[in-house]
Protein backbone atom coordinates (compact mmCIF):
# COMPACT_ATOMS: atom_id res chain seq x y z
CA UNK A 1 0.00 0.00 0.00
CA UNK A 2 2.53 2.14 0.98
CA UNK A 3 4.42 1.23 -2.08
CA UNK A 4 1.40 2.15 -4.31
CA UNK A 5 0.66 5.88 -2.67
CA UNK A 6 4.66 6.55 -3.36
CA UNK A 7 4.23 6.14 -6.56
CA UNK A 8 0.65 7.72 -6.96
CA UNK A 9 2.15 10.82 -5.41
CA UNK A 10 4.61 12.00 -8.11
CA UNK A 11 2.35 10.58 -10.55
CA UNK A 12 -0.64 13.11 -9.25
CA UNK A 13 1.89 16.01 -9.32
CA UNK A 14 2.90 15.27 -12.83
CA UNK A 15 -0.72 14.62 -14.14
CA UNK A 16 -1.64 18.11 -12.51
CA UNK A 17 0.87 20.18 -13.68
CA UNK A 18 0.55 18.31 -17.48
CA UNK A 19 -3.13 19.83 -17.32
CA UNK A 20 -2.72 23.19 -15.48
CA UNK A 21 -0.35 23.82 -18.33
CA UNK A 22 -3.04 22.55 -21.46
CA UNK A 23 -5.78 25.12 -19.64
CA UNK A 24 -3.67 27.66 -18.77
CA UNK A 25 -3.74 30.38 -21.62
CA UNK A 26 -2.86 33.08 -20.72
CA UNK A 27 0.87 33.86 -20.79
CA UNK A 28 4.63 32.04 -21.65
CA UNK A 29 5.48 33.25 -18.16
CA UNK A 30 2.95 31.70 -16.32
CA UNK A 31 3.47 28.38 -18.10
CA UNK A 32 6.84 28.71 -17.20
CA UNK A 33 5.63 28.68 -13.49
CA UNK A 34 3.42 25.98 -13.60
CA UNK A 35 5.86 23.69 -15.33
CA UNK A 36 8.64 24.67 -12.47
CA UNK A 37 6.44 23.75 -9.55
CA UNK A 38 4.74 21.17 -11.11
CA UNK A 39 8.68 19.69 -11.32
CA UNK A 40 9.45 20.55 -7.89
CA UNK A 41 6.30 19.26 -6.89
CA UNK A 42 7.01 15.85 -8.69
CA UNK A 43 10.34 15.64 -7.01
CA UNK A 44 9.59 16.33 -3.34
CA UNK A 45 6.61 13.83 -3.70
CA UNK A 46 9.10 11.15 -5.13
CA UNK A 47 11.27 12.03 -2.37
CA UNK A 48 9.00 11.84 0.10
CA UNK A 49 7.82 8.44 -1.09
CA UNK A 50 10.77 7.23 -0.91
CA UNK A 51 11.47 7.95 2.63
CA UNK A 52 8.42 6.37 3.35
CA UNK A 53 9.49 3.49 1.86
CA UNK A 54 12.66 3.48 3.60
CA UNK A 55 11.13 4.04 7.05
CA UNK A 56 8.73 1.12 6.31
CA UNK A 57 11.72 -1.33 5.36
CA UNK A 58 13.40 -0.38 8.55
CA UNK A 59 10.53 -0.72 10.93
CA UNK A 60 10.10 -3.89 9.21
CA UNK A 61 13.48 -5.34 9.29
CA UNK A 62 12.95 -3.78 13.36
CA UNK A 63 10.04 -6.23 14.05
CA UNK A 64 11.58 -9.07 12.57
CA UNK A 65 14.94 -8.52 14.87
CA UNK A 66 12.57 -8.03 17.69
CA UNK A 67 10.77 -11.28 16.91
CA UNK A 68 13.72 -13.45 16.33
CA UNK A 69 15.12 -12.28 19.94
CA UNK A 70 11.67 -12.66 21.17
CA UNK A 71 11.49 -16.46 19.98
CA UNK A 72 14.71 -16.93 21.44
CA UNK A 73 13.63 -15.89 24.87
CA UNK A 74 10.60 -18.34 24.66
CA UNK A 75 12.44 -21.35 23.30
CA UNK A 76 14.74 -20.45 26.78
CA UNK A 77 11.77 -20.36 28.71
CA UNK A 78 10.37 -23.48 27.15
CA UNK A 79 13.25 -25.23 27.90
CA UNK A 80 12.83 -24.28 31.60
CA UNK A 81 9.66 -25.19 31.78
CA UNK A 82 10.54 -28.92 30.54
CA UNK A 83 12.76 -29.40 33.41
CA UNK A 84 10.17 -28.28 35.81
CA UNK A 85 8.52 -31.58 34.65
CA UNK A 86 11.29 -33.43 36.27
CA UNK A 87 10.26 -33.81 40.07
CA UNK A 88 13.36 -35.42 41.30
CA UNK A 89 15.87 -32.59 40.70
CA UNK A 90 14.70 -28.49 42.11
CA UNK A 91 13.01 -26.86 40.23
CA UNK A 92 14.53 -24.25 38.11
CA UNK A 93 13.43 -21.29 40.56
CA UNK A 94 16.47 -18.80 40.28
CA UNK A 95 17.26 -19.42 36.65
CA UNK A 96 13.48 -18.82 35.87
CA UNK A 97 13.94 -15.55 37.62
CA UNK A 98 17.08 -14.60 35.79
CA UNK A 99 15.43 -15.58 32.63
CA UNK A 100 11.77 -13.15 33.34
CA UNK A 101 14.35 -10.30 34.70
CA UNK A 102 16.37 -10.24 31.17
CA UNK A 103 12.55 -11.15 29.05
CA UNK A 104 11.72 -7.62 31.34
CA UNK A 105 14.09 -5.82 30.36
CA UNK A 106 14.00 -6.88 26.31
CA UNK A 107 10.56 -5.89 26.23
CA UNK A 108 10.92 -2.64 28.69
CA UNK A 109 13.62 -1.19 25.96
CA UNK A 110 12.85 -2.82 23.03
CA UNK A 111 9.06 -2.76 23.07
CA UNK A 112 7.76 -0.63 25.93
CA UNK A 113 6.66 -1.54 30.01
CA UNK A 114 2.86 -2.27 28.43
CA UNK A 115 4.65 -5.23 27.38
CA UNK A 116 5.97 -6.08 30.97
CA UNK A 117 2.96 -5.28 33.09
CA UNK A 118 1.41 -8.29 30.20
CA UNK A 119 4.20 -10.32 30.30
CA UNK A 120 3.38 -9.87 34.32
CA UNK A 121 -0.32 -11.14 33.93
CA UNK A 122 -2.24 -14.19 33.59
CA UNK A 123 -5.52 -11.83 32.87
CA UNK A 124 -7.33 -13.36 30.14
CA UNK A 125 -5.73 -16.24 29.96
CA UNK A 126 -7.40 -19.56 30.36
CA UNK A 127 -6.57 -21.81 34.02
CA UNK A 128 -3.66 -23.86 33.33
CA UNK A 129 -3.40 -26.90 35.20
CA UNK A 130 -0.75 -29.75 35.00
CA UNK A 131 -0.10 -33.10 36.44
CA UNK A 132 3.09 -32.13 38.49
CA UNK A 133 2.68 -33.08 41.72
CA UNK A 134 5.45 -30.67 43.49
CA UNK A 135 4.29 -27.84 44.79
CA UNK A 136 7.16 -25.40 43.82
CA UNK A 137 7.90 -27.26 40.45
CA UNK A 138 4.06 -26.75 39.29
CA UNK A 139 4.02 -23.54 40.92
CA UNK A 140 7.31 -22.43 38.46
CA UNK A 141 5.90 -24.69 35.73
CA UNK A 142 2.50 -22.26 36.07
CA UNK A 143 4.04 -19.33 36.24
CA UNK A 144 6.88 -19.83 33.02
CA UNK A 145 3.58 -21.09 30.63
CA UNK A 146 1.81 -18.13 31.36
CA UNK A 147 4.80 -15.92 30.78
CA UNK A 148 5.69 -18.20 27.56
CA UNK A 149 1.77 -17.63 26.64
CA UNK A 150 2.11 -13.66 26.73
CA UNK A 151 5.12 -13.78 24.91
CA UNK A 152 3.86 -16.03 22.15
CA UNK A 153 0.95 -13.24 21.87
CA UNK A 154 3.20 -10.53 21.48
CA UNK A 155 5.21 -12.85 18.75
CA UNK A 156 1.96 -13.17 16.55
CA UNK A 157 0.72 -9.26 17.44
CA UNK A 158 4.63 -8.62 16.22
CA UNK A 159 4.16 -10.66 12.70
CA UNK A 160 1.18 -8.54 11.57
Amino acid sequence: MEILLGVAAPVAALVFTIVAVALDKPTKNRRKIIVTIGIITTIVAGVNSWGIHARSEAATAERRAIRVDLAALANEGMALARRCTNESEPPPTEEANQWARRTEDFLRTRLDDSYVARFRSHSGLPPMTTSIQSAPHRNLSVKLRVRLARLNQFLEKLAE
